[in-house]
């Protein structure tokens, strides 16, 4: 069963304060901050203790990690920007005191033997130190100066600069934002997916387990009285303002925060950075510096674990009666330079009791994390969420129903492996609807551990229902699959219906919470029926739900194969559990609101002593897509960017040897309401269509899987009723040589990201 988590009672323990994740906030209680004068020359507060940090009790004081890069702390490394190899040049010998790019490349190649040191490109003891072990270790004269013997071994080569910036770095004046060179590192980011006062929805991009803080400090000053124009400036990629922003010729120690997601800067005019010299002789300190801020809206910025760059940079001003001849101070600026654990800490306790869900999530790179999420957020843009299905050992691939619901964009889904992303998602499983929930049929593959990830192009809530497992034959006998040839098993707007009573009407629609029998017409002992379920004209939105007539017990269901609003059509392919009963084998369906009922039977599942096909998974591939180029398989002829005419069929080829595909169809663009139908090229002809796959919505993107026959020429089509775009994805097939057996379950929720109910 899946695993089950009571995140309020888990975060009332200390241990979980540090380990809470929560990725957005709302509003902290108002406290009352009477408007104050700017406070031009601030003395700056004592340093956090560990004991403040580790618990998030962080007001009145500044966090101090001590020297070194974000990825000290806990948080990712970047990519960072270099010039193109030029050509070797004769070695110069480094020794303490050195600086540059080449003493950086030389401390990460210390590090690759076993150092751990900060590459910040500075020649100090602690490198001199690692130079000396490292030319101990291997039988050089330990001096702590890197010559050209020492350099040979490490791998490292003096180079005359190149061409800056390398490819995949695009400079746009004011950061690399967008650069090819940086697609993984900003796949990390989330942005905020409510506006934060004045500040817009996507305003502000960080880390998840740094974004609540810049949310929760601003909105709380906003609510306080404190003006925010203009927005807010977060994450740019580029050097501190203080060196070149473009980083040439520097090491990564000058890098941002900003390039981390970790500083956001706002009222930038009323704020400005500048350097403040002393005036008739007193201390830089005494100068006032150009400000709207008064203490309290700093002081709030220090409860969210922030620090304020109207302290000062190189030190900075400790008070004003501090002496210094200079002063460089950045008002509009505000950072987080704690760890990973001291953000999720501070974040719950600033905001303990409004935890919705809990559940793991992957970042780009594959690192697993659990993360809290509050009542009122959704998961973000670019999330991974880790689905554990429970699979039994040896199972390889999971059906599921993904529902994805309160998005407030048009996005897409896609199931994958919660490794490293490589590059851009050409694929997908699903697309949303604004404002309605809708549900897709997939099947996913697993890793050892029975796990999958679920990724969302935007935000929204997502839920997942395993249905299914697929496993090889060496593993479990387990069922075959037999396609027949598509039919309309019911029509409650045509054909009459019953319920398991024995109770029938001449036509529908069907009453809210009535199990109506549908008649699989496998012939044989099914476990399994594969049917494509469609709902019409629903009095309200609702679900459907189809299982065993054993399994529906009257009421709410704990799971669903599909979502509807008001007057929908709308469509989701299902392998629906089934049984054997004296009128052959038979599944029942439930709705919760007043609806008409249309079933498709597409195929069967039965154990493979009555033969059938096994399942072989492929890594999923677009093979289809319309807006871009396509080639027919029979006739060869390309088509480029060529809306489909309502009334055409797309050919599209299957892997040799497939008898039936896996695919997930798409409708784009649609120009009016209608359907799509997938079949044997031998079967399909033009003309209107006796069952569907998908219906068509204007406006929106619609998907649903499928599994298709293949005609006897290594074919399968896809005929459009009305103009539109489709795209289609292969993610398996079955054969006579597929190895993959297919073991029923009773569907169970393994996954829902909604906050559960109040009690």
């Amino acid at each position: 069963m899946p695993k089950v988590r009571h995140p309020l009672l888990a975060l009332c323990l200390a241990s979980a304060l540090v380990s809470s994740g929560l990725t957005s906030v709302t509003p902290a209680p108002v406290v009352e901050a009477a408007p104050a004068a700017p406070w031009t020359t601030p003395t700056v507060p004592p340093r956090c203790t560990d004991a403040q940090k580790n618990l998030g009790d962080v007001a009145g004081c500044i966090i101090h990690n001590g020297p070194g890069l974000p990825e000290t702390r806990g948080w990712p490394m970047p990519p960072f920007p270099e010039a193109t190899p030029g050509a070797v040049i004769p070695w110069v010998d480094l020794a303490k005191g050195a600086s540059g790019p080449i003493v950086e490349k030389v401390q990460l190649a210390l590090n690759e033997h076993g150092a751990t040191l900060v590459a910040d490109g500075q020649f100090g003891t602690l490198t001199e130190n690692a130079v000396k072990a490292f030319q101990t270790a291997n039988a050089l004269p330990s001096t702590g100066i890197v010559n050209q013997a020492t350099a040979d071994l490490l791998g490292v080569e003096n180079r005359a600069a190149g061409a800056f910036p390398g490819p995949g770095w695009n400079w746009l004046g004011w950061g690399y934002n967008g650069s090819t060179a940086l697609y993984q590192w900003e796949q990390l980011f989330v942005r905020n997916t409510q506006p934060v006062g004045a500040v817009r929805v996507g305003g502000v991009a960080a880390f998840a387990d740094a974004l609540p803080l810049f949310e929760g400090f601003m909105r709380e000053v906003q609510a306080n009285g404190y003006v925010i124009t203009g927005g807010s400036g977060g994450y740019v990629f580029r050097c501190t303002a203080s060196t070149r922003k473009d980083c040439a010729g520097l090491t990564r120690s000058s890098l941002s925060n900003h390039a981390y997601g970790l500083a956001i800067d706002f009222n930038t005019t009323a704020n400005p950075m500048r350097t403040y010299y002393g005036i008739n002789g007193a201390t830089a300190c005494q100068t006032p510096m150009q400000t709207d801020m008064p203490q309290w809206v700093i002081q709030t910025a220090e409860k969210w674990g922030l620090y304020w760059g109207g302290y000062g940079w190189s030190s900075g001003c400790s008070s004003p009666s501090q002496v210094k001849s200079s002063a460089s101070r950045d008002p509009m600026h505000f950072e987080f330079n704690g760890t990973v654990d001291q953000a999720r800490a501070i974040l719950a306790f600033n905001t303990l009791g409004g935890i919705g869900a809990c559940f793991d999530v992957a970042d780009a790179n594959g690192t697993i994390t659990e993360r809290c999420y509050r009542r009122n957020e959704l998961p973000g843009a670019n999330t991974r969420v880790v689905v554990d299905t429970d699979a039994p050992t040896g199972a390889t691939a999971a059906l599921v129903n993904i529902t994805t619901t309160a998005a407030n964009s048009g996005a897409f889904i896609t199931a994958e492996g919660c490794g490293v992303v490589p590059n851009a998602r050409g694929w997908s499983n699903g697309n949303t609807r604004t404002g309605r929930a809708v549900a897709s049929t997939a099947v996913v593959a697993l890793d050892a551990q029975g796990r999958f990830c679920l990724y969302q192009s935007s935000s929204m809530h997502t839920i997942v229902d395993v249905q299914g497992y697929f496993a090889p034959s060496s593993v479990s006998s387990g069922n075959l699959y037999t396609p027949v040839t598509p039919q309309r098993a019911t029509d409650t707007r045509t054909r009459p219906f019953c319920t398991p009573a024995g109770a029938c009407l001449p036509t529908g629609p069907v009453v809210a919470e009535t199990e109506i029998v549908i008649q699989s017409s496998a012939p044989v002992d099914a476990v399994a029926t594969v049917a494509n379920l469609t709902v019409n004209a629903p009095a309200d939105r609702g679900y459907l739900t189809a299982d065993t007539c054993s399994s529906l017990v009257p009421g709410p269901q704990s799971r669903s194969n599909l979502n509807f609003a008001f007057g929908d059509t709308v469509a989701n392919l299902g392998v629906v559990p089934s049984t054997s009963t004296d009128q052959g084998v038979q599944f029942c369906t439930f709705a919760s609101t007043r609806t008409q009922q249309i079933v498709d039977v597409q195929g069967y599942f039965a154990p493979a002593v009555q033969g059938g096909l096994g399942y072989t998974a492929l890594t999923p591939d677009r093979v289809v897509d319309t807006r871009q180029c396509w080639t027919d398989p029979i006739t060869s002829e390309e088509r480029c960017q060529q809306i489909n005419q309502g009334g055409s069929i797309v050919r599209a080829p299957a892997p040799a040897g497939a008898s039936a595909v896996v695919v997930n169809l798409t409708a784009i663009s649609a120009s009016a309401g209608g359907y799509v139908t997938a079949a044997s090229c031998d079967t399909l002809v033009p003309g209107p269509q006796s069952q569907s796959n998908l219906n068509a919505v204007v406006g929106a993107s619609v998907a649903n899987l499928a599994i298709v026959p293949v005609a006897a020429d290594g074919t399968y089509c896809v005929f459009v009723s009305a103009t539109m775009h489709i795209a289609i994805d292969i993610v398996g097939t079955f054969s006579s040589a597929g190895t993959q057996r297919y073991l029923p379950i009773t569907p169970v929720r393994v996954h829902d990201s909604r906050p559960p109910p109040l009690t």
